[in-house]
């Protein structure tokens, strides 16, 4: 192999991989007919990816049985494409420039994670590792000793390496390891003693307790963020989700910095938020409410259209059946007939001329028969396809007005809340201009020093006033706009099925009617044939 092919950075792909399964095949004959024969990739328990300039981690979803991954000692920048490698027990991504811990969520079953030899700077995105066992992150440049608490989310971690990170340098760091990680009984390779854990509790006690106390606050969101999404799943067919909670007035927040900049403008602006905030949710659970009482109308009103619509359909087949009894009643006495024709021409009684006339006869009357029962089937079936029609288009025209309720009242909540948003921001906007005015009039005037910049400049103050107030503004429409379109989009769905679920009921009940029929004229005509013994006497002659 050229020398510097090899030296080539690379990126894992098919051909890559089908060459590095087959290096990894045994020796001697049964490598080589491993080979002939194939090696499918889904199969694969082992991966060594070691040594080769790889710069880019992909095509790995075709490895789906694979447990153990080493892909040490290469060029790769990001962890990704781990996602379909659900089985992986053992990572190893040592000696390679990984900036970020990332993408590991699907890996559950992850027992043994290398990434000593990296450029990662933080522990974070490994809450998902319920299996992690043993983790080695040493000669990184993770300064932040408190990067370690995020560790205590892994309930089977027993051995740490964090050797040669700047964060190691603080005094006692291997006992603050110990005491903030109580499942830990290895750290860098030694085994953690008694001693060191107690005399590491004692010093970091009251960091410890603050540590407990902000989990604890964690984990009362992540519980009320769980209720809150069951909850909202429940409430998706009402197109309100969330709104029952200040989910909206957070998310206006949520990228808003030049509004969390603008709070700083004193207690004043501090208490409007607060009274902002309080109206702002008021109104979301009014719109909530509208959604609530709206959904559960037209459940109401779609459970009794159901019922009212298989009653007709009952009634309808029960009609259907009563016509198909008649007809098989009818059709067993023109059987009988035939059978004793059959019996007659058998017995000599009646010729062969005498046998046509009298089959002849049977099936003018079997047909006309046929005839007559297929007319009222299918009047049947047309006057209860029109009927469902017609109430179809009905339905849809009161679901349609009941979804246009639905959007005008809630529609009528969104504008109030953007009046509101308004009111919150022409008071701070006064308030603003206010401060900037008195900027070197008012001798005790104290700037944040968070607002020196936005302060600096009126037109930085006006851009700043600008863009809190176009973000909180999106926020609104779009989750109007949201509203509005699933509950359009609902209604186009639901009637749309409605009608094709109606046209599918029609074609399939016509088959079924004419299979049924088809079928009685196929036993009928079998049963008129004539005696094959008698045929052939016949062709002889």
């Amino acid at each position: 192999m050229n020398p510097c092919k090899a030296r080539e950075p690379k990126i894992i792909d098919g051909h890559l991989l089908r060459v590095c399964i087959e290096q990894q095949l045994p020796k001697g004959e049964l490598g080589r007919l491993m080979k002939t024969e194939g090696v499918d990739p889904g199969n694969v328990e082992e991966m060594r990816l070691e040594f080769m300039n790889i710069v880019k981690m992909d095509h790995l979803w075709v490895l789906k049985s694979l447990t153990k991954l080493k892909l040490n000692n290469n060029l790769i920048e990001k962890i990704e494409n781990l996602e379909s490698l659900i089985h992986l027990q053992d990572l190893d991504l040592s000696f390679n420039k990984i900036t970020k811990i990332e993408n590991l969520g699907s890996l559950g079953k992850l027992r043994i994670l290398n990434l000593f030899v990296n450029k990662i700077e933080k522990l974070e995105n490994m809450e998902n590792l319920k299996s992690l066992t043993i983790f080695s992150v040493g000669k990184n440049l993770i300064k932040d000793k408190e990067s370690v608490h995020h560790l205590r989310r892994i309930p089977m971690l027993i051995s740490l390496n964090m050797a040669n990170n700047p964060c190691t340098e603080y005094e006692d760091f291997r006992r603050y390891v110990a005491a903030f990680l109580p499942t830990l009984v290895w750290y860098e390779y030694k085994k953690i003693h008694d001693e060191e854990r107690e005399t590491g509790v004692v010093k970091f006690r009251q960091l410890i307790i603050d540590q407990e106390e902000l989990e604890e606050k964690e984990l009362a969101k992540i519980l009320q963020k769980e209720r809150e999404d069951r909850e909202a799943e429940l409430n998706m067919d009402s197109f309100v989700e969330y709104l029952n909670t200040r989910n909206l007035f957070d998310q206006m927040w949520e990228k808003d910095d030049e509004g969390k900049l603008l709070l700083n403008l004193g207690d004043d602006i501090r208490e409007l938020y607060a009274d902002f905030q309080t109206n702002f949710v008021n109104y979301c659970k009014e719109v909530f409410d509208i959604g609530q009482r709206h959904y559960k109308i037209r459940k109401d009103e779609i459970e009794a259209f159901m019922r009212c619509t298989e009653h007709a359909k009952h009634l309808s087949q029960l009609e259907s059946i009563q016509l198909m009894e008649e007809f098989l009643e009818a059709k067993n006495i023109l059987f009988s007939k035939g059978q004793e024709v059959q019996k007659n021409l058998e017995d000599g009684e009646i010729d062969e001329r005498e046998y046509d006339r009298l089959v002849f006869e049977l099936t003018d009357e079997f047909n006309k028969l046929i005839h007559v029962t297929w007319k009222k089937l299918m009047k049947l079936e047309l006057v209860l396809f029109e009927q469902m029609d017609e109430v179809n288009q009905n339905f849809e025209r009161n679901l349609t007005e009941m979804i246009g309720n639905l959007i005008e009242e809630s529609q009528n909540c969104f504008t109030q809340l953007r009046e509101l948003e308004q009111q919150y921001t022409d008071r701070l906007t006064e308030a603003a201009n206010k401060m900037f005015n008195n900027i070197g009039l008012v001798e005790d005037l104290v700037i944040p020093d968070v607002l020196d910049e936005v302060m600096s400049d009126k037109d930085n103050l006006l851009n700043c006033l600008g863009a809190t107030h176009d973000t909180h503004l999106t926020v609104i429409d779009t989750r109007e706009d949201v509203l509005i379109f699933r509950a359009k989009g609902w209604l186009e769905s639901f009637t749309n099925n409605l009608f094709t679920g109606e046209v599918d009921r029609n074609r399939y009940k016509i088959l079924e009617l004419s299979h049924f029929l088809d079928i009685q004229r196929e036993e009928f005509e079998a049963l008129i044939e004539p005696p094959k013994e008698l045929v052939v006497v016949q062709d002889d002659d």
